[in-house]
Formats: C-alpha cells, sequence, structure tokens
C-alpha cells in the first residue's frame, strides 16, 4: 500500500509504458504519462523536469536513465528515512557509468525554487562557502536523478553544527584477494562488539564489496573522539582476526584483508546513503540488512540492485532503524578500557 500524500512511480521498463502517480494515497490523484524524450511531471506538488529518459546508464545492462529515475522513485519513501537534512555530494555521471567521466558535484549555486540547500563553511586552503543540496522529499531525489546523480552520498551529520556528527561509521572495505565473505566474517564480530556496548547501529551493504556500520551518536564530540573509538574498536577487531582484518593506513599491507577504515570518519567526509545505486556493473545498490543476516553467510551483494531492490521494498524486506534515538560514547569508551579523551594515537 502508498503512503498517502506520497508519489511514486508504476510500471516497469520501458519508459513509454510508465506513469507517475501524484498523491497516490489520495481519492482524486492525477496522473501523468511520461514520455521517453522527456516530460514536465508532478512530483508531491512540484514540478520536476525529466530529460533524456532513454540515455543509456549502463550500456552492457541495458539500464537508462529513465529506469534509474523509476528505481530512486520507488524507493524514496525509505531513502529519505536516512537521508534527510544531510548535506550531500552527488557523482553525477552525464555520459553514462560506461561514459568515461564523472564528477562529484557538492556546490549547487542553480536548482529549483523548491530544492533545499544549506550552506556549510568548507575549511581548506582557502575558507570558501559551499552551497550543498539537501533532498527531504521525493521531488528532489527525482531531480537528482534526472541530473545523472547516479551516487547519492550524505554527510555524517544533519546540523546544524555541521562539525559535530551524529553518525559514527564503522567502513569494512575489502582490498583482494579478500572480499565480501571476508567483510561479512569481521561484520559478525563488529556487530557483537557493538551490541556488547549497547550500540545500536544500522547494517548496510557498500554497495560494492564492503559493509558500513552506522551507529546514531549525540552530535557533541569532536572529530578525533569519534575516530578514535573507531580506530580502537578496529584494533579490537583486528587483534581478534588478525589473518583477515587490519587497521593500517599503508596500501600494502592491506592486501588481502578488510581494511577498517576508521579515517572516514572525518570532517565532511561522506558515505553512501543507505538505498543508493553505485556505479558498479550491475547498478548495485547499498541496501540495509538486519545483522542476524550475516549468520547465514549466503549473501551475495550483487543481488541489492536496481531491479531487485525496489520489488524487496515492495514486500517489505525493509529493515526499521531510527537515527534519532543517539547515543553517548563514553559507556562504550569504558567497555574499551580508555577515556574518550585519551591520547590514543589514531595516525
Amino acid at each position: 500500500m502508498t503512503p498517502r500524500g506520497s508519489s511514486v512511480i508504476i510500471g516497469l521498463w520501458p519508459w513509454n509504458r510508465l506513469t507517475i502517480t501524484i498523491n497516490a494515497g489520495d481519492a482524486n490523484r492525477k496522473v501523468e504519462r511520461v514520455k521517453p524524450t522527456g516530460e514536465i511531471v508532478a512530483v508531491s506538488g512540484k514540478r520536476v523536469v525529466l530529460t533524456n529518459l532513454n540515455k543509456p546508464m549502463w550500456i552492457k545492462e541495458g539500464i537508462t536513465k529513465g529506469d534509474m529515475i523509476q528505481y530512486y522513485a520507488s524507493i524514496a519513501p525509505e531513502m529519505l528515512k536516512y537521508s534527510r537534512d544531510r548535506p550531500l555530494m552527488l557523482n553525477r555521471f552525464p555520459h553514462g557509468v560506461d561514459g568515461g567521466k564523472s564528477f562529484v558535484q557538492k556546490d549547487w549555486p542553480h536548482h529549483p525554487s523548491w530544492v533545499k540547500t544549506v550552506n556549510v563553511e568548507a575549511h581548506g586552503q582557502v575558507k570558501k562557502i559551499v552551497r550543498h543540496v539537501v533532498c527531504n522529499d521525493e521531488a528532489t531525489l527525482v531531480w537528482l536523478a534526472d541530473m545523472a546523480c547516479v551516487e547519492i552520498n550524505h554527510f555524517l551529520s544533519s546540523g546544524p553544527d555541521y562539525e559535530k556528527h551524529d553518525l559514527l561509521l564503522i567502513d569494512l572495505d575489502p582490498h583482494a584477494p579478500a572480499g565480501f565473505e571476508e567483510a561479512v566474517e569481521i561484520g559478525l564480530t563488529v556487530h557483537s562488539a557493538l551490541d556488547h556496548m549497547n550500540l545500536r547501529h544500522l547494517l548496510k551493504t557498500s554497495g560494492h564489496d564492503g559493509l558500513h556500520f552506522l551507529v546514531p551518536i549525540v552530535p557533541k564530540y569532536d572529530i578525533e573522539v569519534i575516530r578514535r573509538f573507531a580506530y580502537l574498536l578496529g584494533v579490537l577487531i583486528e587483534g581478534l582476526l588478525p589473518k583477515i582484518a587490519t587497521t593500517s593506513r599503508k596500501e600494502n599491507q592491506r592486501v588481502g584483508k578488510v581494511y577498517i577504515d576508521y579515517y572516514q570518519n572525518g570532517l565532511f567526509r561522506t558515505i553512501a546513503a543507505p538505498y543508493s545505486l553505485r556505479p558498479t556493473p550491475g547498478a548495485r545498490a547499498s541496501f540495509p540488512l538486519k545483522p542476524e543476516t550475516l549468520k547465514k553467510k549466503r549473501i551475495d551483494p550483487t543481488q541489492f540492485n536496481i531491479r531487485t531492490v525496489p520489488d524487496l521494498v515492495r514486500k517489505g524486506r525493509v529493515v526499521e532503524f531510527d537515527f534519532g534515538d543517539r547515543q553517548r560514547l563514553e559507556p562504550a569508551f569504558k567497555e574499551l578500557g580508555v577515556k574518550p579523551e585519551s591520547s590514543t594515537s589514531v595516525e
């Protein structure tokens, strides 16, 4: 059943048989047909211009920009639960994933008037104000898809102080010949450790061969404190599984192991949003999982993709998780035997 007041795209490929339904929960719903060449459509009461719907995005798989727009519209209610209020960095592929050149766009000086943006002060060699898009509604998500934003990455903070993260990330990144199987083995240990510390966490596939654990935290800690916790947890896991886990920053020491990338907990670093597509063969998605799924050890990350995820969502194969229930890190540091303000090195 479609939630009242939401907008979804109904139908299957190709696009010339698609319709967009606006406010599907309303009795007097409005339906507009979308032409393959492009159309102005209404999504959540906003006018969205869709263009070049037949543009190939994944050539081998026969996936078009219209297919990608349909994907993001169909999973919008679930995705928005997690990306809401978070500044975005968008990986755009104007010539398709196979078309070579792509670029990351974070500054959006030009956009429809109804798209929400926030100004974030970037700290580099020269301080500047960067205008980031914030995706709080389905219309914005559909617009981003039309702009060929394949990959939607969000901040680990939701403001108003974007230097205070409200998410802590444990990023498991396999280095060949290690792969998803090794990431799952380490993921089971990470899950057990976080559970032991009473830290609620969202688990998801990375969309590549890794896993992400997102821990909601009170937005009061300096980045160094958050990174220290991720590092110390990584060192603990490395000690338990030294043959397949590493926290080393040196590339040559990661070969054949899963890198526990604590450094992703950095100022203005981003993570692929839950349900975001990735520019991979097969158009994989970063898909939330129930931790007990790892115990089955029969997960294939390629099974979560642009064609399968909407059906999983329709069938209710979703994880219910609330980023708003934020947690303190002091008890977890105590479990690790250190204080948050200790001088533990994370070089």
